[in-house]
């Protein structure tokens, strides 16, 4: 199971609640947390600097850049001080980094020797950039080869798993990932299948299927087969189901449609209101 989690922090309330997330997670797998801060080149070398140094001339600018650069070390130092108070008090083994660079190269570098990446549904810009398609988030999971946990704001203890089936080579992987969570953390299941009416035979099959492994696993278990959209359906079955972690896997293979109007799992990460994992094949 998940043995080495990576928490990704930027100490908005959102990365405070995938702190709640992180430990609440460590303490039930007997894991270890990596807390990664990144400061973003941008703010050291984007547009917005340009327009300073273009403005107060160059002199005064270079003047300027190391109380610039002093300022995003000491913010970041506070950031990872204040998780890893938050984890010896919760007594879970937690070691610190800081980098300056890009979001996603650094959460791929970290992410090297860890089995979860953990991060907050919106960073501290929210207020900005909420439910926009290409957020720092959504690019993080995108480029992410690890299993991810997208968190709310407010935390929960998990008691109920809710897993998206469609019997396609990503949901098989959610749910053999979702049935060993669920067995780690002692927690019921509910396995959905949505799927187009013409195909309610094939859908009902397979569900069965999925529904005897858990049980196999001596897994409290339900199975729902639903008709309608999947990024709709997935969230009413949730709520229905009472569930607090959704499982399913990241991203089909219809590209195109993705970067157009967004997936199912694009869907689901901005509308959920409780955890979601999400799975690579």
């Amino acid at each position: 199971m998940f043995q080495r989690i990576l928490l990704c922090t930027d100490g908005s309330p959102a990365a405070n609640g995938a702190t709640d997330y992180a430990i609440w997670f460590a303490r039930q797998l007997r894991a270890r947390i990596d807390v990664l801060y990144v400061t973003d080149i941008r703010l050291l070398e984007g547009p917005l600097l340009a327009d300073i140094s273009g403005a107060l001339g160059a002199q005064p600018y270079a003047a300027l850049l190391p109380q610039l650069k002093q300022l995003q070390r000491d913010k970041a130092e506070a950031i990872l001080a204040a998780a890893k108070r938050r984890c010896e008090d919760a007594r879970v083994s937690c070691e610190t980094a800081h980098e300056t660079g890009t979001l996603v190269q650094a959460m791929l570098q970290y992410e090297k020797r860890a089995d979860l990446v953990v991060l907050g549904e919106h960073g501290e810009h929210a207020q900005w950039s909420a439910g926009m398609l290409g957020s720092s988030v959504e690019r993080m999971v995108r480029a992410s080869i690890k299993p991810s946990l997208v968190t709310p704001e407010k935390f929960r203890p998990i008691e109920h798993l809710l897993i998206a089936y469609d019997g396609s080579v990503e949901s098989h992987k959610a749910l053999h990932v979702g049935i060993d969570l669920a067995v780690a953390l002692k927690a019921a299941v509910t396995i959905v299948t949505v799927c187009p009416r013409e195909n309610e035979t094939e859908a009902s099959n397979a569900l069965n299927e999925a529904r005897q492994q858990a049980l196999d696993h001596k897994l409290k278990t339900g199975a729902e087969l639903v008709c309608g959209h999947p990024e709709t359906e997935i969230l009413t079955q949730c709520e229905k189901a009472g569930a607090d972690l959704i499982v399913m896997g990241a991203y089909g293979h219809t590209r195109i449609r993705e970067l157009i109007i967004g997936s199912t799992t694009s869907h689901v990460l901005r509308k959920a209101t409780v955890p979601v994992l999400l799975v690579r094949s």
